[in-house]
């Protein structure tokens, strides 16, 4: 397989390329973005579509059909929303029924550079798809009974407030979990049984259960002109796939809970992505993880364990102070090319000034004082290297949960050199 990363290239040309020593023309190459870091990945043809067939091979989640289910799932769709209109409400529905260009789905792969092999990421793109406009709407209505749970992690600023307020023994470990294809391992059958829990529990009108059904039931796709069905798990690129997969890793954190008798002090979840604080080391949390994947079949969860007493976790590094206290900074993948949009490039003003704000914003929110400093200097260059002009940076200020030691800030003359 042949493939490359390109880093703050703000454009692409064959002629470039070949200066690059990219032997393919461009009828056998596939220019992608990466699943992480904005890199730009040359793919050859062939192994992209390799990648996609090995994919599609797996006959408990895709099946090839000799037909197009657009206007069949269309005609449900629509049928569904004028059944259930008092449930749903008459403007809602009113909205969900206006006419559209209704497109098929299509299926595309995100190459993972950060891993062995670069497999693809599947994504099955829904815009303007017979489902598309109801899975917005039920979510929106099931997004509420998410995050619920002491586990819950929003992104990585509150990450890092959790962590303000815990910290680690000598005899203890930090451990990250993360679970193999959760979007299409999320078992339909059984997510539908714990959503009827749910919404009696919350008392949300139990139709909503035929609604997602639908939703999920019926994805479908295109890839290379012929068309496939997904018989099972949740489709990426669905906008109630986030949803759906929240409820049923909390669902699946009770059983986990309740079932295996390994106690962990501290757990805590984003998604798929789990921090956990356990006694023991690596023999330990083997024992763990084995008792874990044993729970439901469709589940299977990898580990990466601490190294130097510092483990990454979302965009944060996080390590261990001497004290057992959690020290903080950002942390990018090996293969994260720091590509922003350039300071050249024909936008407002205001869109290229935000470029810096936020990278001061997330550095402010995810560094403590021992790293804040590094952290401001590196995008510094970053912003030199993506074509900006210097640019006053903002000021500092170090929250009293966030800071450990004096307040650092920086003077309102300093500059971007």
């Amino acid at each position: 397989m042949r493939w490359r990363a390109l880093q703050n290239t703000p454009s692409i040309s064959w002629q470039l390329l070949g200066q690059l020593g990219y032997p393919l023309p461009p009828h056998q190459s596939e220019v992608l973005k990466a699943d992480k870091g904005n890199a730009t990945v040359l793919l050859n043809v062939s192994d992209y579509e390799k990648k996609i067939d090995d994919l599609l091979k797996d006959t408990t989640t895709y099946k090839k059909v000799n037909y197009n289910p657009t206007a069949r799932v269309t005609r449900k769709t629509t049928k569904l929303i004028r059944d259930y209109r008092n449930v749903i409400g008459d403007d809602v529905s009113n909205n969900l029924l206006r006419p559209r260009n209704i497109q098929p789905p299509k299926l595309y792969g995100l190459p993972k550079i950060h891993k062995c092999d670069v497999p693809l990421r599947p994504i099955v793109s829904q815009i303007d798809s017979p489902t598309y406009e109801l899975a917005k709407h039920v979510s929106s209505v099931l997004q509420p009974l998410v995050g619920h749970t002491s586990s819950y992690v929003k992104d990585s600023r509150h990450f890092v407030r959790l962590l303000q307020d815990t910290n680690i023994e000598g005899h203890e470990c930090m451990i990250s979990f993360d679970v193999e294809s959760l979007f299409t391992n999320v078992p339909i059958h059984d997510f539908m049984e714990v959503l009827k829990i749910k919404l009696q529990e919350n008392n949300i009108p139990e139709e909503y259960v035929t609604l997602t059904g639908h939703c999920l039931e019926s994805s479908f796709f295109l890839y290379k002109g012929e068309y496939y069905l997904q018989i099972d798990g949740v489709a990426m690129g669905s906008p109630v796939a986030p949803v759906v997969a929240n409820l049923w890793m909390e669902y699946f954190e009770e059983l986990a809970t309740s079932s295996i008798p390994i106690q962990v002090r501290f757990w805590k979840r984003y998604v798929d992505d789990v921090f956990a604080v356990m006694q023991g080391g690596e023999k330990e949390v083997q024992q763990y993880l084995a008792l874990l994947n044993g729970i439901h079949r469709k589940m299977t969860f990898t580990y990466e364990m601490e190294k130097d007493r510092s483990l990454p976790f979302l965009d944060v590094l996080v390590k261990v102070r001497l004290d057992g206290s959690f020290s903080h900074t950002v942390y990018r993948k090996q293969t994260h090319t720091d590509r922003y949009l350039h300071g050249s490039s024909h936008h407002h003003p205001r869109h290229l000034a935000s470029v810096a704000t936020t990278l001061f914003n997330r550095a402010q929110d995810l560094c403590d004082d021992v790293h804040i400093q590094a952290e401001l200097e590196h995008i510094s260059k970053v912003l030199r290297r993506n074509g900006h002009k210097p640019l006053r940076l903002p000021r500092i200020r170090r929250e009293s949960n966030l800071s450990r030691g004096a307040q650092l800030t920086m003077a309102d003359d300093a500059q971007v050199r």
